[in-house]
Formats: C-alpha cells, sequence, structure tokens
C-alpha cells in the first residue's frame, strides 16, 4: 500500500496534540489505498508535547538548530525523503486541534486529480473567538497580495492545513525558517506551477494559545512573497 505521512509541526502543544492524533481517520485512510504514518517534528516546546507524542506511539522529530515552524518542517522533510516513495502523500496541519483531520480524507480525495491542496477557513465556518479581527483582517490583505503577485486566487494565505503528492513536495523549494512558511510554499506551488486546489475547511477555537505574533510574523510573511516571487526557485 502507498503511504500517507501526517506531518504535526509543534511548540507547546501539549492542549491539543493527543486529540489530533486520536482523530486521524486511519481507518478511512487504509480503505482508500493508504497505511497511515504520523510524524511530530516538535520546536523546542516546554511542556508535556514531546511526551504525548510518546505516548501515543508517533515518530517524533526533536527539532534542532534555530527556532522557527519553517526549519523544524524542512529538518522534518529531511528525515523523510530518503524513505518516502514519489506515490506516497503527505499531509501537514496545525497540532492545536483548530483543524479538523477528519478532513484529512478530503485531502486526499482531492489529490488524485492535483499536485498540492490547501484548505480556506475563511471560506469555510470559523468558530466564534478562533480567529482575532487582527489576525483575518491581515491574513485577508497577504492572501490578496499574494494572488495578485502570482497571479493564482488564494482566501487563506497563512492555513496551516496543506496536502502533497510526494513528487511534488519533493520539487518544492523551502527556505522559510518561521511562520513565513506557508507563504513560501504557496510560491513554490505558483512557480513550478504545480495543479493545485483550494478546498473549504472550518476552523475551531485553539487548545492552547497561539506562537505566531502578526506584528512580527505579518512583515516577514510579506517579505517571502515578494522574495519568492523575484528569486528563480
Amino acid at each position: 500500500m502507498a503511504e500517507l505521512i501526517v506531518l504535526l509541526p509543534t511548540k507547546n502543544e501539549e492542549s491539543g496534540l493527543a486529540e489530533v492524533i486520536e482523530r486521524i481517520p486511519i481507518k478511512s485512510l487504509r480503505l482508500m489505498g493508504y497505511e497511515t504514518r504520523v510524524v511530530v517534528v516538535d520546536g523546542f516546546s516546554t511542556d508535556a508535547t514531546c511526551e504525548i507524542a510518546n505516548s501515543k506511539g508517533v515518530e517524533l522529530i526533536n527539532q534542532t538548530g534555530e527556532s522557527g515552524k519553517g526549519n523544524g518542517v524542512r529538518q522534518a522533510l529531511d528525515y523523510i525523503f530518503p524513505e518516502a516513495d514519489d506515490s506516497d502523500l503527505m499531509i501537514m496541519l496545525d497540532a492545536d486541534a483548530t483543524y479538523s483531520p477528519e478532513d484529512i480524507v478530503r485531502f486526499v480525495e482531492s489529490l488524485e486529480n492535483n499536485d498540492v491542496v490547501w484548505g480556506s477557513r475563511l471560506r469555510g465556518k470559523i468558530e466564534h473567538g478562533a480567529m482575532s479581527r487582527t489576525n483575518r483582517l491581515g491574513n485577508i490583505i497577504l492572501s490578496l497580495f499574494a494572488s495578485i503577485v502570482y497571479f493564482k486566487r488564494t482566501t487563506d494565505l497563512c492555513t496551516g492545513y496543506w496536502g502533497f503528492k510526494m513528487d511534488a513536495l519533493k520539487k518544492t523549494s523551502l527556505t522559510a525558517d518561521g511562520f513565513n512558511l506557508e507563504a513560501n510554499i504557496f510560491a513554490s506551488v505558483c512557480k513550478e506551477k504545480f495543479k493545485s486546489e483550494e478546498i473549504v475547511i472550518n476552523y475551531a477555537h485553539r487548545e492552547g494559545d497561539s506562537n505566531l505574533k502578526w506584528y512580527y510574523d505579518g512583515p516577514r510573511i510579506f517579505s517571502m512573497i515578494l522574495k519568492k516571487r523575484f528569486s528563480r526557485k
């Protein structure tokens, strides 16, 4: 059977990680022809995140070097790629229980006809209090800017829910170090001209505190959009 890798980047996600792992629809995915492999890459958590990952029997990568989500994900891919077959799939979602793991089935269905898929929270139902007005407005502005710069529509540039065919993911140029990762992915998808789709997802109130800071991460996301547009890769 082909393998479906579920990658969960974490940093102090003890409140949501166990729930996310438990809700991954392993039986449904097996019926679709995929064995599920869950990999947690942890970015220097100071709570019980790593202990929870170990207790759930999933693979745990302890991030080394510099901190940041982008750095952690790139380290995880270096770990995953050598054993991954081009026919495998990878789903990446945040481990704070804001995203529905059950939607993985829909991502896999979309990947039958696409190389990359991402979920849009702004087109779906956002639970009351799940996204601040500041974050929502900032995301709308950045999404519109990215859509104009790359001539491809996205309504949720900062989404934390992505799906990839492995052969496409291996061709994706990633240099992001932090929460500019998603802008980096979108830019690479556009520049590589991958066949892609944005699907509607819902967004729940998070478990635990957010690690994203708009006053710091917003400008870095904006910079990544421009940087990738005019770079060779």
